[in-house]
């Protein structure tokens, strides 16, 4: 018995010893690398994300200015601007006034001619009309004034207007020569061409006529009308 156990022994030593040598050979086993971590793709950056430090920064744009539009040039008054001021805040009456702006008128410039018209136009009466024909009748007058005159003349009354469209139209060189014709013939209904003398008995004879008819007409105005009485039964 003790021969048998001897012998397990013996075996067991050998398996140990075998064992043991085996391990010896085979060294340290290396060590097993870990997987690297997976990385997942990066989000695209916002505007959020971007450090002001990490950006280039834009400079605030310039408020922009509202500017108030040029002013234009102030004229400076003229002297024949300031003496009419004078002349109409004066105390001279309209026929006073009026006269004292027909003096001035001659050494005018044209633009002052045209002020002066519209203002000599609205202050003279017809019974004074013959102080504005020199300036009517004169060619040589600013274009602007002369209409002014002629448009004020055709809304006065038939015994001023067409006398002083017959000057007009005897004159040669005026710009409204031929208006003033053609208006004196819608008035007598009658063309004499460049008769003046036919003309002028026309125009004399046009206004005897409408003065006996306003005559007239004022009479039967002025009559008193009898009143009718019942028949006596």
């Amino acid at each position: 018995m003790n021969n048998r156990f001897l012998l397990i022994l013996s075996l067991v030593v050998v398996a140990i010893v075998l064992g043991a040598l085996a391990i010896l050979n085979m060294g340290p086993t290396p060590p097993v690398a870990a997987p690297a971590p997976t990385q997942e793709p990066s989000a695209p950056l916002t505007s959020t994300d971007i450090s002001p430090s990490r950006t280039e920064r834009t400079a605030p744009a310039e408020t922009a200015r509202t500017e108030a539009p040029p002013q234009p040039p102030t004229q400076p008054i003229q002297p024949w601007e300031r003496k009419l001021d004078e002349v109409l805040s004066s105390s001279a009456d309209e026929a006073q006034t009026a006269q004292i702006l027909i003096n001035l008128f001659p050494g005018l410039p044209p633009d002052g001619q045209a002020e002066y018209a519209e203002h000599i136009a609205n202050l003279i009466e017809d019974k004074d009309y013959d102080k504005v024909m020199p300036l009517l009748k004169n060619p040589s007058v600013s274009e602007e004034a002369l209409d002014v005159f002629v448009t004020d003349l055709v809304n006065r009354e038939d015994a001023t207007k067409l006398p002083a469209l017959l000057e007009i139209a005897k004159i040669p060189n005026h710009p409204h020569k031929q208006e003033a014709l053609d208006d004196l013939e819608l008035f007598l209904d009658e063309d004499h061409g460049t008769d003046w003398n036919k003309w002028t008995t026309g125009v004399q004879d046009y206004l005897k006529k409408q003065a006996a008819e306003e005559a007239e007409e004022n009479a039967e105005a002025a009559t008193p009308r009898s009143v009718a009485k019942p028949p006596t039964q």
